[in-house]
């Protein structure tokens, strides 16, 4: 750093403060030259000795050359020669050098905070220190034969006593002005603004100082006032000094020390003052006492000040640390000052603090009803004669605009002589968790108390520490009664008959840390009670758990009514029978006991017929009346046994449901037959309120439907359903009567729902197939087409054929499905040949329920139009003769619709239905399919092979082209071909393949001689 910038930043290079630390000790060595006396050449003050020990204390040992130099080079200017300036040196070093290492290994600080600090800064720097310094000076004189004045001990000791008022004057003075300019340091950087007027404080230190200087100069030095012999007058600057040290300015004081030192001295050596008037042991004594207490006081003083400062700070600080908040007052008779706020004071009060005057203006911050209060507490404090500490509940705002309880304490730290109070410190402390203590603690104990639930805290062998009024209540026994005995729902013989165990309890207290559950115990007076309980471990911060909290609920009164409305829930108002819910338990308890023992179940249900004319004339109150009575005669007519009886309930209306037991189906038949004879007998109901009135006799019989379990393997809904189906079958067939519900034929329709679900997952899952069977001119083995044959290719059972499956779904949705289906494959098969240049007409069987759709032409028309080849005009419906026949006008209407698009129509299987020529006139249909049956037995019965002719030829008069199915042997296509009939299909021409074989078979079956290959073999679709 450059000089310049070193000077303005407050710091000087070393080569200058080098520099300066010589010239300071030849200026020190030029004062000590002043404080000769003559004779002996006895120096009174060497400050040499303090600068030496204030620089090593203060810039550290790189000072030690500039000692060095200014050493040598005064002892030169003295005229010594250099070995004995050498050894002079020496001397002067090695006293402050050992004396500051070994305080600072004590522990020593240059700032003087302590006592300690001021003790071994006497005992070592003043004392030790120049005595070793004075030691080795006066034997380095002596060794290098220098004459010393008078004995050697003399001039040790006049030498020591020169050093050491050095080291006591002038090191505290350097040493205070280095922490001075430190801290204005620091202070600067810390941009620490200085005010522009001085402070009262410091014109009061500047006024003690000057008058230091003046009263020392005029008691010492002054030629008309000089005092000529000891007088209490030379300790005025002595007091005056020591009131500098008080005002707070150590340096101020050090440096009029200096003065009065320095003054003493002159005086002395100039023969002039107090001193001079005594002999010269006396006036080294005096002096030297005179000036090292003057020198001593403001250390003396600073030390002390300074660790009451501390030591102030300190306790400050702790009180601080415990969470109080703390301000101190000055007190006059004109107002008051506070002296000192921590920062947590300040944040609390605020501005109302900063300004405060006497200690009770800062109570405006408080809440307003405890302002009054507390600035009374105050006020009292500071009479006279009053006590010195009192303590206020206090309401301050809280960081949350909230207001916040504080607790205040006020000590008096002094009194004048009236009494009054002078100093008052204040803190104040957050107590807001006491008062939400408190406030739960009185929350708890209301809760404890008023709780409508029964509480009690138990330790943990369930003892009971203590109880509220409602557990006292419930159990019948006062609070002193119970405390310190076991709690009485968690004993072992409670527990166990209430299903439990203490074991229980215990390992969910240890795992959930909660206990719940339901006891039955007695009341003071062995009455009987439920009780709900809720057992729960308090937890401990530290250490195993010791209490519990166990709230109890009565559940006496609750039970009994839950009771009551379960009972009533389940009977039957009007009948006093069990009602619907009830007989449903009932009838599930039952099938559990069949099970078990093995026993039939009869589930029936009983409806009177006709009831609604009973209601209808003799009025509701007649109703209920009969109804009444048949619940009575119901009831009556039950069997029942020691260990089980059969049931009987109001299902609701004038329906009726019995559960009846039997060994037998036949058993049961009879229990019926026997309850329908006791229903039918006449009922005598009253005809009103007259006494001559005659009684009302109402003839009315019953039906009954049941079903048997466990041959009706069913739930009890389903069992009830069964027998519901079965009273259903018996009121449609005359009423009066009884009926069993048929599980075969139940499973009989479960069995074909399985079957119609498994076809549509064939559909579903692609297993379905279409072959095709070919239909031939047999004159010139000509192939023409193809008819679409459906079968299922199942996976377990292989190739099916269609009445294996067809029959089941053609009555339902699924056969539309199907249906659907095989048009849209046989038309786009139809496509793929069509564009392979393979001209083949595809011939579709079509139901009954497709031809009834009203959609089915538009469905056709849609699938035909999917396609780009002319697929309609090879596309043949072949319809059923009995289909066709159903509904003449709508088939004729869908003939012609779709005739109008291209597709031709066969009339399948004719001649097995019961048509008239009429109707075949009105049907425009193209082809006329022969029956297989006709065909196959044509060879051997005549009366076949007449009705195939007469087919044939009436097909020739109605323009229809006919074709022969079942075409199983070359006999059958000779004779066919003899009748006139050109087209045929069948298992002996080929039978049905599927599409990927069509192609080449066609061109097989063009080159062949069909007839002569065929020989007499027959074949057939399995």
């Amino acid at each position: 750093m450059p000089a310049g910038q070193a000077r303005r930043a407050g710091q000087w290079p070393e080569p200058l403060r080098l520099l300066g630390l010589v010239f300071a000790c030849l200026i020190g060595g030029a004062v000590a030259e002043v404080s000769i006396i003559l004779p002996p050449y006895i120096a009174l003050f060497w400050p040499t000795a303090g600068i030496a020990l204030a620089a090593l204390a203060c810039w550290g040992w790189r000072m030690a050359g500039g000692l060095v130099l200014s050493g040598l080079v005064f002892a030169m200017l003295q005229g010594a020669p250099i070995g004995l300036a050498a050894m002079l040196t020496f001397s002067l070093l090695a006293g402050p050098t050992l004396a500051l290492l070994l305080m600072r290994r004590l522990g020593f600080s240059s700032q003087f905070n302590r006592r300690f600090d001021w003790l071994l800064f006497l005992s070592l720097g003043v004392v030790g220190g120049p005595l070793l310094s004075a030691t080795a000076g006066v034997s380095s004189m002596q060794l290098m034969g220098q004459a010393v004045a008078g004995s050697w001990l003399d001039a040790l000791l006049c030498w020591l006593g020169a050093q050491a008022l050095g080291v006591l004057t002038v090191a505290p003075l350097l040493m205070s002005w280095h922490w001075a300019r430190l801290t204005e340091r620091q202070d600067h950087d810390k941009f620490t603004k200085v005010p522009a007027k001085m402070s009262a404080k410091k014109i009061l230190s500047v006024g003690l100082l000057l008058a230091c200087a003046i009263s020392a100069w005029l008691i010492l030095l002054g030629p008309q006032t000089a005092l000529t012999a000891p007088s209490p007058w030379l300790f005025l600057p002595h007091l005056l000094l020591c009131g500098l040290a008080l005002s707070g300015s150590f340096a101020l004081a050090t440096s009029a020390a200096l003065l009065v030192v320095s003054a003493a001295a002159t005086a002395t050596a100039q023969a002039i003052g107090p001193f001079s008037v005594l002999a010269l042991p006396q006036s080294l004594a005096l002096f030297w006492g005179y000036a090292g207490s003057a020198a001593a006081l403001p250390l003396l003083i600073h030390s002390l000040a300074k660790e009451l400062h501390n030591d102030r700070r300190q306790w400050r600080k702790a009180l601080e640390s415990s969470g109080m908040s703390l301000a101190e007052w000055r007190i006059g008779p004109a107002g008051g000052i506070q002296t000192y706020a921590s920062a947590e004071w300040l944040n609390r009060v605020g501005a109302y603090s900063e300004h405060a005057g006497r200690p009770v203006e800062w109570l405006a911050a408080a809440h307003p009803l405890d302002k009054d209060r507390v600035s009374g507490a105050v006020e009292a404090l500071l009479r006279p004669n009053a006590l010195d500490d009192c303590d206020e509940a206090i309401r301050l705002a809280g960081p949350a605009a909230d207001w916040a309880w504080f607790e205040l304490k006020a000590h008096v730290l002094q009194r004048n002589a009236q009494g009054m109070a002078t100093a008052l410190l204040t803190t104040i402390t957050d107590v807001s968790w006491r008062h939400t203590a408190m406030e739960r603690q009185r929350m708890s104990v209301s809760l404890f108390q008023h709780l409508h639930e029964g509480l009690l805290v138990t330790d943990s062998e369930h003892l009971v520490l203590d109880a509220n009024p409602s557990y006292c209540r419930m159990l019948g026994l006062g609070r002193e009664e119970l405390i310190g005995r076991p709690a009485a729902p968690l004993q072992t013989l409670c527990l166990h008959r209430s299903g439990l165990t203490p074991a229980q309890v215990q390992q969910s207290l240890l795992a959930q840390g909660f206990w719940q559950g339901q006891v039955q115990t007695e009341r003071a007076d062995g009455s009987p009670c439920h009780l709900q309980l809720t057992v729960s471990s308090i937890p401990e911060p530290d250490g195993p758990l010791r209490y519990r909290v166990v709230s109890v609920s009565d559940l006496t009164e609750s039970l009994k009514q839950r009771d009551l409305l379960r009972r009533q829930a389940r009977i039957d108002p009007l009948t006093g029978l069990a009602n619907f819910d009830a007989f449903m338990q009932m009838l599930r308890e039952g099938l559990v006991s069949a099970e078990r023992e093995g026993f039939r179940l009869s589930v029936c249900r009983v409806d009177l017929d006709q009831f609604k004319l009973i209601n209808s004339q003799y009025g509701s109150t007649n109703a209920d009346a009969l109804l009444q009575q048949v619940g009575q005669r119901l009831q009556a007519s039950l069997r029942s046994a020691p260990q089980w009886s059969d049931g009987v309930a109001r299902l609701g209306g004038d329906e009726f449901g019995l559960l009846l037991r039997s060994n037998s189906p036949e058993e049961a038949q009879l229990a019926m037959e026997r309850l329908l004879k006791v229903l039918a007998e006449p009922y005598q109901l009253s005809a009103g309120t007259s006494p001559t009135a005659k009684p009302l006799l109402i003839d009315i019989s019953a039906s009954i439907g049941a079903t048997l379990f466990p041959q009706d393997n069913s739930d009890a809904e389903t069992l009830l359903r069964h027998a519901g189906h079965a009273l259903y079958r018996v009121k449609h067939s005359g009423r009066h009567g009884y009926q069993l519900f048929d599980t075969a034929k139940r499973l009989r329709d479960e069995a074909s729902l399985i079957a119609l679900a498994r076809v549509q997952q064939a559909l579903d899952a692609g297993e379905l197939r279409l072959h095709y069977q070919p239909k031939i001119d047999m004159s010139s083995a000509q192939v023409l087409g193809m008819e679409a044959l459906l079968r299922w290719q199942h996976p377990d059972r292989g190739l099916l054929a269609p009445a294996h499956f067809l029959p089941l779904i053609e009555s339902t949705g699924l056969g539309l499905q199907v249906g659907d289906w095989v048009l849209e494959q046989a038309l786009r098969q139809s496509a793929q040949w069509l564009g392979a240049g393979l001209s083949l007409n595809i011939s579709v069987n079509v139901t009954a329920r497709q031809l009834q759709m009203p959609d089915f032409a538009q469905r056709l028309q849609e699938l035909i139009n999917r396609h780009q080849e002319p697929v309609a005009a090879h596309l043949c419906l072949e319809v059923l003769e009995s289909a066709a026949l159903a509904d003449i006008a709508a088939t004729d209407l869908l003939i012609q619709h779709c005739r109008a698009f291209g597709v031709s129509f066969a009339l399948d299987d004719f001649g097995t239905g019961y048509s008239t020529l009429t109707y075949l006139k009105r049907l425009p249909v193209d082809v006329l399919k022969i029956d297989r049956s006709f065909v196959q037995n044509m060879l051997i019965d005549e009366q076949d092979s007449t009705l195939v002719e007469g087919v044939i030829r009436l097909a020739g008069n109605f323009g229809c082209t006919v074709v022969a199915e079942g075409v199983e042997s070359a006999a059958h296509a000779r004779a066919l071909l003899r009748l006139g009939c050109q087209q045929g299909q069948g298992n002996g021409i080929a039978p049905a393949m599927p599409a990927a074989e069509v192609n080449e078979w066609v061109t097989a079956f063009s080159n062949s001689n069909w007839l002569s290959q065929l020989g007499g073999r027959t074949l057939t679709l399995p």
